[in-house]
């Protein structure tokens, strides 16, 4: 008699946009991230922002009844936010020299071909900038699709050189494709949430944009739990 192997354990869709609400003081510390959230103005507030929802997302796999942490751990979320800030930058800064690389030819081949009405420099300027978005397209989509489970993997980790550990990162990714990509869709969702907020008289400054953060997190988070690959 054959068997049906059972079916794995998907993402629950919903959760993360809820949970936020079953924490009693969910809206002092949604308040408080809202002004790290401000602060990124500055750059600084984003290091306390990284290592806040780094922490949160490590209460969230270790079954934390209420997993966003008190913000009364400024110096540790502020360490842990560089490191997290580090991994990212590490993984931006080839996309940003590319996109400059092209850039510049384009600007200087743009402003000779509008100051002389030189034709050819205005096709080689618009040639190039062709080249940009068929290249930064699918870099961006690929950057999209990566990088959260790198850094997934260095919140939980806690190691700097986690976010370069490839092998483990793509066998992650493989090993449960189907709900990273749902994790993925959450986190599309996300970020329309907290662009929507700002768009009405920037609500999203004060809660939505920071609140997406905290979605993304949850969602991530579970695909690490119901994961099976992601010790190695």
């Amino acid at each position: 008699m054959s068997t049906v192997a059972p079916a794995s354990p998907q993402l629950d869709f919903s959760r993360p946009f809820a949970y936020v609400f079953d924490d009693p003081n969910w809206v002092q510390k949604i308040l408080i991230g809202g002004l790290f959230y401000l602060a990124g103005i500055f750059i600084v507030g984003w290091f306390f922002l990284f290592g806040y929802v780094a922490q949160t997302t490590r209460n969230i796999i270790a079954g934390v009844p209420h997993p966003l942490p008190e913000w009364n751990d400024l110096g540790g979320f502020f360490a842990e936010g560089l490191r997290v800030a580090g991994v990212w930058l590490v993984y931006m800064l080839p996309l940003f020299l590319v996109f400059i690389g092209l850039m510049v030819p384009t600007t200087i081949l743009g402003a000779i071909g509008g100051s002389q009405e030189n034709e050819a420099a205005e096709a080689m300027a618009g040639l190039f900038m062709g080249c940009i978005y068929c290249l930064m397209l699918p870099i961006g989509l690929a950057f999209a699709f990566w990088l959260p489970a790198a850094m997934l993997r260095v919140a939980v980790k806690q190691r700097f050189s986690a976010g370069f550990e490839f092998g483990a990162i793509w066998a992650f990714i493989r090993g449960n494709v189907g709900n990273y990509l749902l994790a993925v869709l959450v986190m599309f969702i996300a970020r329309f949430v907290g662009g929507a907020g700002v768009m009405l008289f920037c609500i999203g400054v004060i809660f939505t944009a920071f609140w997406a953060f905290l979605i993304s997190a949850h969602a991530y988070a579970q695909v690490w739990m119901l994961s099976p690959v992601h010790e190695s």
